[in-house]
């Protein structure tokens, strides 16, 4: 009944979306394969077992968050007019979309899954970060600069004191709650790139670089987590740590830089 009731909940859907702009601007075939990787590695994890949902549903928030982000980040290094801005924003925002509907239908079934997330083998471990990493490494090296755009000192430094902080602050379970915790103190990066773009509104060739630690910081931060909770995953035995306010933050500041572009064009 619930798999029916879903089909006919994706038809609806499909109609609505039809009938809003067409359903073909709704489809980004990049995007698609950018949240149905990690979600196949969440089940890799626990041996394609049905307690995989509990780690996709955990899971697939943050990945959709790192896609988003490695997409803005391609659009701010592109020099780009603000009439191709609206377009390259709504490509952006598909996987954001694509995730919110995996993570939708995970916390529907993982509402009757009461089996105990098995702990993963080695080779289990190493497959599902492995296509974790990889398809985030193509989605960066598919961006202007390649994987080189990637790269900032100052982010990393912010991610190493970040994570050495939650380290040695944690009674036990170290990799639990670095998987916890650094999505949220990746906003202090964020803090960090936004007050270097108040501090540079003088000067524009600046106000990059400072996005650039903002956005980083944030990708960084969510791509270790999802690592952590993949080669982890006997440790997502509750409820997931990340949830839609924490998106809803993130889309806020996403809003904020692009209002920072639009009056830049002006």
């Amino acid at each position: 009944m619930k798999i029916l009731g879903l089909a006919i909940a994706a038809t609806i859907l499909g109609f609505a979306l039809h009938l809003a702009s067409g359903l073909g601007a709704y489809i980004d075939l990049i995007s698609i394969v950018f949240i149905v990787i990690p979600t196949i590695a969440a089940f890799v994890a626990v041996g394609f077992k049905r307690s995989g949902v509990i780690v996709a549903r955990d899971t697939v928030i943050q990945v959709s968050i790192v896609g988003m982000l490695i997409g803005y980040m391609g659009i701010i290094q592109s020099p780009v007019d603000s009439a191709a801005l609206a377009p390259a924003l709504a490509i952006m925002l598909l996987v954001v979309f694509y995730g919110l509907i995996v993570a939708g239908v995970c916390y529907l079934i993982s509402g009757d899954t009461a089996e105990t997330i098995p702990t993963p083998t080695a080779l289990q471990r190493v497959v599902s970060v492995l296509l974790w990493v990889g398809v985030s490494g193509l989605g960066m090296s598919g961006a202007p600069g390649g994987i080189a755009a990637f790269l900032d000192l100052s982010s990393l430094l912010i991610l190493g004191a970040l994570c050495l902080v939650i380290a040695i602050t944690s009674a036990s379970e170290w990799q639990k709650s670095l998987a916890q915790h650094l999505p949220v103190a990746g906003f202090v990066g964020v803090l960090v790139g936004v007050i270097g773009i108040f501090q540079s509104a003088s000067d524009p060739s600046a106000i990059g670089p400072a996005m650039a630690i903002a956005f980083l910081t944030l990708i960084y931060c969510n791509t270790i987590s999802v690592v952590l909770k993949l080669a982890y995953p006997e440790m997502q035995q509750g409820k997931g740590s990340i949830h839609l306010t924490y998106l809803g933050f993130v889309l806020l500041f996403v809003t904020f830089i692009t209002a920072v572009l639009l009056i830049g064009f002006l």
